[in-house]
């Protein structure tokens, strides 16, 4: 049962469920007691809840006289204070350094893990780049052609020669193998010239190589000096952009000048060599040889729009890579994303290698569940290399042009899947927010149970505690809502100068009278506080797009503590509470109270808590039908003043001795007799309507209880 000395509201609340059933015979007066009339329980039962900071002491033995007397009784003599109640209740109460009595309440949950709420949309990135020049070694072409016999030089003739009179000279190549055309982006070619005429030889207009088809030069090789006989000579050409085909012309001039010693060979020829050098073709029909390509290509995927990163550690999702080669040959790649690693070996960069088939569609995938990303500065990309490998030789004719294009994307993959779950992150993320929904039960006591009334809390603090363990300041758009038994809700909204806190630290915020309506948040649930307390909203992770760091793992843990000063007010308050008379094995024989012609009950007061009580009593039926109040309706309560109490609330004294008597009849005291319980009825309330007092440890209500009796002996 709750202690009434003084605090009754909040005595209510912290333990509405003890109740002292079987009081005098159990709990004050022992075995001893068996021949005390039940009187003596509606006595204590009357005191009961005035008392019950302890129990009584107990009474001397009535002398039992032979005839009509008055009897005194003593029942109490002793102060209570409220510092006893928090004795009694050191886990709900405490005492602040000003001797202010605090209830207390503090629970700490923890909220759900972040879990993969970070998740990152990479934009489909296409890509589309040519093979790249390759190379050809068109075989060595060797050619011869006659240039004699000369005017009156006949073959085997030693001696002077007059010279020869410029000849034209044309003529077609052999045919170059292992190709029907190239075109030649860069290289050289080379002539070759051995004079076999056996007299010396000038071109004075080169050596003119043409297409066969068209005429088109392939080069001009000039060759300035004289060639003598027996003389090895050669001139080059650059190919920029040049078309060579494999049927080829060639067109000089031919001349000697007049020479004092000559020998003219059986067949007189100039021998030619046409060979080809560091040809790099960007077309040809031809048998491609085997060779490493030089291309390569870079690009980067925008794996989110917003989210720059240095390292990310991701739980779920698939990139998909798609690669065609509309050319003509099979070319191998290598696909390497330097800042994706694997968990296991971060200094490892990701590479996939594949031979793309001509004319070819592919797509692979990659699962980044075990990868990461690893960049040495912030980005919001991811960096692919592609590169071309070697290629084989091709023994059949093939057309390839170095635009032959190598095209593709990479992107997420299709849903569910077209977007990266995040584990882990460090970077700036963009504001994310994170919901909240926590639950605290409060174990706090139902004052319903025994009170009824109006209170006016004046000073209630509520402490919500905030600890976010990742990398990431945070808003806090939350609200504390209540509800009781009832359905009654309340809710109250963190102030806004209190929502941002950062990151690794514990914030608390505080709910009070200057900053919220705290006070009147409590108030609305009386007679039943609440039972349950929601932490609900949201936070704003990273409002001001900051570099930090989170994972699935952190959390956000949530305090709650709600203290009550004992600084309130009460009006027309009204505690019940319930007492059984005796137990039906007390051993009392109910013809006793026969014995018993009238009495008076006195209580003697001073009252150094801040409360006005009132008192009644009722007698109860087995069926709890009220059979007598007492005083009687019409009659006034028994009252007990307030202490006085100054502007600020606080006691300043004792409300002075004051003694007022309750009269029995030998009717009650028969009712006495068949009442099964007894139900007490204290109504409270604060000095003044309109204000708040203050609870102080010391204050204290002594209490001074006695009866007197008439009683006839009957020794018969």
């Amino acid at each position: 049962m709750y202690e009434i000395g003084g605090i009754l509201f909040v005595i209510t609340i912290l333990d509405v469920h003890r109740r002292k059933k079987h009081f005098y015979t159990e709990y004050c007066y022992g075995q001893g007691s068996e021949n005390v009339n039940r009187l003596r329980f509606l006595t204590i039962s009357t005191i009961s809840v005035l008392l019950s900071w302890q129990c009584i002491d107990p009474p001397a033995e009535p002398i039992i006289p032979t005839w009509d007397v008055d009897v005194s009784l003593p029942l109490i003599n002793r102060q209570y204070m409220l510092e006893e109640l928090v004795e009694k209740n050191p886990e709900l109460l405490s005492i602040d350094e000003n001797g202010m009595l605090i209830y207390s309440f503090s629970d700490t949950m923890q909220n759900d893990p972040f879990g993969d709420l970070i998740r990152l949309h990479p934009e489909p990135a296409d890509f589309s780049f040519g093979i790249g020049v390759f190379t050809l070694s068109p075989p060595e072409v060797d050619f011869t052609v006659e240039v004699g016999p000369y005017p009156g030089l006949q073959p085997g003739y030693e001696g002077t020669s007059p010279g020869v009179p410029p000849v034209p000279v044309s003529g077609t190549l052999p045919p170059v193998d292992s190709m029907t055309y190239m075109i030649v982006e860069s290289g050289f070619a080379g002539l070759g010239l051995f004079n076999e005429s056996g007299v010396p030889v000038e071109l004075p207009g080169g050596v003119t190589i043409t297409n066969s088809d068209d005429g088109t030069v392939v080069g001009h090789f000039i060759f300035n000096d004289v060639i003598d006989p027996g003389e090895y000579v050669e001139s080059f050409v650059n190919f920029e952009d040049t078309r060579v085909n494999r049927d080829l012309e060639y067109d000089f001039t031919f001349s000697s000048p007049p020479d004092d010693d000559v020998t003219i060979p059986d067949e007189p020829v100039l021998a030619f060599n046409l060979h080809f050098d560091e040809l790099y073709v960007s077309e040809a029909e031809a048998q491609i040889p085997g060779q490493t390509l030089q291309t390569s290509y870079e690009g980067e995927v925008v794996i989110d729009d917003s989210t720059y990163v240095t390292e990310v550690l991701f739980s779920q999702g698939i990139l998909e890579l798609q690669m065609r080669n509309l050319g003509n040959i099979n070319v191998p790649v290598t696909v390497t994303f330097p800042e994706l690693r694997p968990r296991n070996n971060p200094s490892q960069e990701y590479s996939i290698s594949r031979t793309l088939p001509r004319g070819s569609i592919n797509t692979y995938t990659i699962d980044i569940q075990h990868m990461m990303i690893h960049n040495t500065t912030l980005k919001n990309s991811l960096t692919y290399i592609i590169r071309l490998g070697t290629i084989e030789g091709t023994n059949d004719y093939r057309v390839v042009r170095s635009t032959d294009a190598i095209s593709g994307e990479v992107k997420a993959s299709e849903p569910p899947y077209d977007e990266l779950v995040v584990e882990r992150i460090e970077g700036i993320i963009p504001p994310t927010r994170y919901d909240i929904s926590e639950h605290v039960t409060l174990d706090i006591g139902d004052p319903a149970d025994m009170f009824e009334g109006d209170v006016r809390f004046n000073d209630v603090q509520l402490n919500l505690g905030l600890f976010l363990d990742g990398g990431f300041d945070a808003i806090a758009n939350l609200s504390i809502v209540g509800e009781n038994k009832d359905g009654v809700r309340d809710s109250l909204e963190i102030p806004v100068g209190q929502r941002h806190f950062s990151v690794g630290e514990w914030t608390s915020i505080v709910f009070d009278k200057s900053n919220s309506p705290i006070d009147d948040f409590l108030s609305t649930f009386v007679p039943h506080f609440p039972e349950d307390l929601y932490v609900t909203g949201n936070l704003m992770v990273n409002p001001d797009y900051e570099d930090g760091y989170i994972d699935v793992n952190n959390t956000l843990t949530t305090s709650v503590q709600l203290n009550v000063p004992f600084d309130f007010g009460i009006q027309d308050g009204l505690v019940r509470d319930t007492l059984s008379i005796g137990d039906g094995d007390d051993g009392l024989d109910g013809d006793m109270f026969d014995y018993f012609n009238y009495g008076h009950m006195y209580f003697e007061t001073d009252n150094g808590i801040p409360l006005e009580m009132d008192m009644r009593i009722n007698l109860l039926d087995d069926q709890d039908v009220v059979m007598r109040q007492f005083p009687i309706t019409g009659e006034p309560a028994i009252g007990i003043k307030a202490a006085p109490v100054d502007s600020s609330g606080r006691v300043t004294g004792t409300a002075g001795r004051d003694v007022r008597v309750l009269n029995l009849s030998r009717e009650d005291i028969r009712l006495v007799r068949d009442a099964d319980k007894t139900e007490l009825l204290l109504f409270i309330n604060t000095n003044d309507d309109n204000e708040t007092v203050v609870f102080n440890s010391q204050n204290s209500i002594r209490l001074k209880i006695y009866a007197t009796f008439n009683i006839t002996a009957d020794f018969n």
